[in-house]
């Protein structure tokens, strides 16, 4: 539904100053249709200038949207997501495989040695040589920050490998390996692996801690960080925990290899041990962010907002109610089935938030049908999120929730 949505953007706001997308621009980051002329009429840069065709059918009634007139206009900022990692290079035909072949530098370095470890772990070369962006030293595209306006953007590269939380035994999962893969390490998926560090100490955390000590930075009215990976969400991509996966196999009496398992200690996760608590005490307003297919918001109790508006179709759905995230039965004490894993209660939007089946009102937009996007006021502060039900064409556009942040 993107090209709904950035239709909405423009028939709603007109034109707009810039565009913060927090990760996952393309399916398939080495797919240049995908970024210029997919078939289908869907491609990022024709929606972001309004030339997209892409159509979308309900009870017989075809409705084509265009996308909208924005990037002629203003710049866009962007980090990275999932899916601008490609994996390992020409091992298969196929680039749907590329992208979920991925695996760590250090095993890449073992497997293959010195030569080419891009080629053979995982890189985001398409994704840096197609956008022009800010760029900082160490981090060059990948991790950045950037004064627009009264907002001092500073944008991580904080996302992982996306694997199935499926258990069957021929799943290369979250927290598994397949069990044809047991003797071909090869093959193995290594679970979900993390692509840039952001724990203390690392390189992308010092830079950050630099960063949020400048004078751009602390003289900033609004001071936003924005990332792939959910910090507080009620969606499924939260779990497991956002830290490096503990491999764990397990022989049988015969010597061979019974299982291969992965575990993610909870109170390692990097993002709330160690990223929150820095952008805490930097008195950041607003954290932005993707990756759940999903529109949900929280605030903690320094006040600091949280914001995911991510829904534009192809929704895993909510934790929330009686629907749980996929979770093994020994992983419980680490990944959370219901609600946000770290703590803190979504807000209720607060002016036309949708009903449940209870006729209760919903704190999420999980939906297929229905798509999202957010606007931000720098001169009132005010960030205001409206809906579109592509089933309605002609109902229009409705704000749903508005929060103000304090300067």
């Amino acid at each position: 539904m993107t090209a709904a949505n950035l239709q909405k953007v423009v028939e709603t706001v007109g034109q707009v100053d810039g565009v913060w997308f927090a990760g996952d621009l393309v399916n398939v980051s080495d797919r240049a249709s995908e970024w210029f002329d997919d078939n289908r009429g869907n491609a990022l840069f024709p929606g972001l200038q309004g030339h997209a065709k892409y159509q979308i059918e309900h009870n017989g009634v075809k409705v084509t949207y265009t996308g909208g007139k924005i990037i002629q206009n203003a710049p866009m900022f962007t980090c990275i997501g999932n899916h601008e990692v490609m994996g390992r290079f020409q091992r298969t035909a196929s680039l749907d495989d590329e992208f979920n072949d991925t695996i760590p530098r250090g095993i890449a370095k073992k497997l293959s040695g010195e030569k080419s470890l891009k080629d053979h772990s995982f890189n985001t070369d398409t994704y840096e040589e197609i956008l022009s962006l800010p760029e900082s030293q160490p981090g060059g595209k990948t991790y950045y920050a950037v004064s627009f306006g009264d907002v001092r953007l500073v944008v991580l590269y904080v996302t992982n490998m996306w694997r199935s939380p499926r258990l069957d035994r021929d799943t290369k999962g979250r927290y598994q390996e397949a069990e044809k893969d047991f003797n071909h390490p090869e093959n193995w998926g290594y679970g979900q692996i993390i692509y840039e560090p952001i724990f203390a100490g690392s390189q992308q955390y010092n830079w950050l801690k630099q960063e949020l000590n400048s004078q751009e930075f602390q003289a900033a009215k609004y001071k936003v960080v924005m990332f792939h990976h959910p910090p507080h969400t009620l969606g499924d991509n939260i779990t497991p925990p956002y830290t490096h996966p503990i491999g764990i196999i397990e022989y049988n009496d015969a010597g061979k290899i019974a299982s291969i398992n992965y575990q993610y200690p909870k109170d390692q996760d990097y993002i709330i041990r160690d990223l929150i608590p820095l952008l805490e005490t930097a008195k950041v307003q607003l954290v932005f962010y993707g990756h759940s297919h999903l529109w949900n918001r929280f605030i903690s109790a320094s006040g600091m907002h949280f914001l995911e508006t991510s829904n534009v179709g192809n929704s895993y759905g909510a934790a929330w109610g009686e629907r749980q995230r996929k979770i093994p039965n020994n992983y419980q004490k680490d990944c959370i089935a219901i609600g946000d894993p770290n703590g803190l209660q979504p807000i209720v939007p607060t002016i036309s938030p949708l009903l449940g089946e209870n006729g209760q009102p919903q704190p999420y937009i999980a939906s297929n049908d229905i798509t999202v996007f957010s606007i931000f006021d720098t001169g009132t502060g005010t960030i205001s999120s409206y809906r579109f039900d592509t089933r309605k064409p002609d109902t229009g556009v409705v704000k749903f929730d508005e929060f103000k942040l304090k300067f």
